[in-house]
């Protein structure tokens, strides 16, 4: 009987595993699910395409979670009195940080074009007459808006709200625009 139960000891952890990786899924897919329900914000003619509640919900749970086990590690190194445990906190910082950087930006659709904020530079913009193409990214279901000139590109994330909304506004300011197919979003 031990020698059957050593023999699946590597079933627990493997199911485990499938288990996290099947919520984890689902829940990324609820939270996808949740911006086709939702519409952009309107102020007059200006649209703004924001990261789905579900979203914003989601990253700042995982950034409170993240600022408490900082703060764990914290207490028990000074508690232990060692001081190259301080070098532990860097980890779920980094994270934190990483997660900040990696979070949907809002997209800014108005009378002159689109325009998505930066952090630390000023915001990407292209005129309705410059816009070249819209693409779908392979895997991620990033739509890409690229300037006729070149530049940075925005980038329409699949969790930000409006999607269609968002390509019916591009198809009807910038006509000669190359525009993903309809049946693709």
């Amino acid at each position: 009987m031990t020698a059957l139960l050593r023999g699946f000891s590597w079933l627990l952890p493997f199911l485990l595993f499938l288990g996290l990786y099947a919520a984890t899924g689902a829940l990324f897919s609820s939270v996808h699910r949740s911006t086709l329900r939702q519409e952009p914000r309107q102020n007059g003619l200006t649209l703004e395409f924001v990261p789905a509640r579900a979203m914003q919900f989601l990253v700042r749970l995982i950034l409170v979670l993240l600022t408490g086990f900082t703060a764990l590690i914290i207490v028990y190194a000074v508690a232990r009195k060692e001081v190259e445990d301080l070098y532990a906190p860097l980890i779920p910082m980094s994270v934190f940080v990483l997660i900040l950087l990696a979070e949907p930006v809002t997209v800014v659709v108005d009378q002159e074009g689109v325009r998505q904020g930066r952090w630390l530079r000023s915001d990407k913009r292209i005129a309705w007459r410059d816009v070249a193409s819209v693409e779908l990214g392979p895997n991620t279901g990033t739509a890409y808006v690229r300037s006729k000139h070149g530049g940075a590109k925005i980038r329409f994330s699949a969790h930000l709200v409006g999607r269609a909304r968002f390509l019916r506004e591009i198809r009807a300011h910038a006509r000669d625009a190359d525009i993903y197919p309809e049946d693709d979003d």
